[in-house]
């Protein structure tokens, strides 16, 4: 029997400076916690010292986003990708957090993070291993997405031993294996009927899918071809802002462009909370809204799910002098059985939605301004289920009413 010694076992730190992922994720966070600024920054250094340098790298970045999706959007012959164009690439800094993104999708900013940081969490790096030209997948909601049927694909991006990032890309499926067809199915009333769930799995290495999961997609969904396309749709984008980043880092150099991620999310906070100041009245707004569930008397359910709820969202909008931002839910009835409820990530999504098209639509979008806000979701509602065995194939019937009430209270 062979003899695994314990530090054969563990993998070389692939953080900066010898650190684990999750060290760094621990500090980011701790930083944030003591300081309210971005990894304690306290001065845009580069930007104040050369902004013109600044510019060009968020340029050059963004750039790099925007032509990964327009490639990758010819190759997918999905008429929702294709045709309407849902999908977008975002790019990460190690810990997770979005530096620059696309056109396209934008909910997904902050889903793909939570994504990358349940996986740091959970300690991925050790196993099942974090390596260069990994492949991870991830359409559960309850870590990081809106439902099913929006994929994620996540590609790990080394430089000189380390992990300096992650590329982001996701597509919205044509259709998602549920126990009904189609991309939104309804009718479920537990995960266990929601279709393909790929929970951050590993589905590649060496920058190519895994045949064994392809196979599974294959008999799980109903358009094998859609599927199995918009992976490599998504593939193909993910290793294209991939080498954009490295061409610019072989360029501008390494430090600075540790220097510069770093910046530019704090960048982005400090430009969402003059927005506020800027746009917005201090005060309380609140704007309630309603849907209802009529599913009485349906045949086809159980008598736990067979009958008539009514969804509430009290929606509140706490806006402080000093640029502060709330969203608070507090009241918001029970989950149900259902495939309406909405995980805080799909919150989160909806969120980014309303704040691109309103407050923050022409500048730079990143994890910046989901560090400027603050949302309440209470545990138990159908905003932050806590129930993981619950369907979400359709949480956006729940989250457009609920944020309409956001808007009525930004136009206020």
């Amino acid at each position: 029997m062979a003899i695994i010694s314990e530090q054969s076992k563990k993998s070389n730190n692939i953080g900066w400076n010898g650190k684990t992922l999750k060290q760094m994720l621990e500090e980011s966070d701790r930083k944030f916690q003591e300081t309210g600024r971005y990894q304690g920054i306290e001065e845009l250094k580069l930007k104040k010292q050369d902004p013109i340098r600044y510019e060009r790298i968020f340029s050059r970045l963004r750039g790099g986003l925007v032509n990964a999706r327009e490639t990758a959007l010819n190759i997918s012959a999905s008429p929702i990708v294709k045709e309407i164009g849902e999908l977008s690439f975002a790019l990460y800094t190690p810990e997770g957090d979005s530096v620059a993104l696309s056109t396209g999708i934008i909910v997904h900013v902050h889903t793909m993070s939570d994504a990358i940081k349940y996986m740091i969490r959970n300690d991925w790096e050790v196993n099942p291993g974090i390596r260069p030209g990994d492949v991870f997948g991830n359409n559960d909601s309850f870590i990081g997405d809106v439902h099913n049927a929006d994929v994620h694909t996540l590609v790990p991006i080394f430089y000189d031993g380390e992990l300096i990032g992650w590329a982001g890309g996701v597509t919205h499926e044509i259709d998602v294996g549920a126990s009904t067809p189609g991309s939104m199915a309804y009718g479920q009333t537990s995960r266990y009927e929601d279709g393909l769930i790929v929970s951050c799995e590993k589905i590649g290495e060496n920058d190519e899918l895994y045949k064994s999961y392809e196979l599974r997609a294959k008999k799980a969904v109903r358009a094998q071809m859609y599927w199995l396309l918009d992976e490599k749709t998504r593939l193909a984008g993910c290793q294209m802002v991939r080498d954009a980043g490295l061409r610019l880092i072989e360029e501008e150099g390494i430090d600075t462009y540790k220097q510069f991620i770093g910046e530019v999310i704090e960048d982005g906070r400090l430009t969402f909370r003059d927005r506020v100041k800027e746009m917005l009245v201090p005060g309380v707004y609140e704007a309630p809204s309603f849907i209802d569930v009529p599913f009485e008397g349906e045949i086809k359910l159980p008598s736990y799910a067979a009958k008539n709820q009514l969804m509430h969202a009290p929606m509140k909008l706490h806006i402080g002098k000093n640029g502060e931002f709330k969203v608070d839910l507090d009241g918001a009835n029970k989950w149900g059985y259902h495939s309406f409820n909405c995980p805080p990530s799909a919150m989160q999504g909806a969120l980014w939605v309303q704040l691109t098209q309103t407050l923050i639509p022409n500048d730079k979008i990143n994890d910046g301004a989901y560090f400027a806000t603050e949302c309440n979701l209470p545990l138990g509602s159908w905003s932050n289920p806590g129930n993981e065995t619950l369907s979400t194939t359709l949480s956006w019937l729940f989250l457009i009413p609920s944020f309409t009430g956001m808007i009525r209270s930004l136009g206020r």
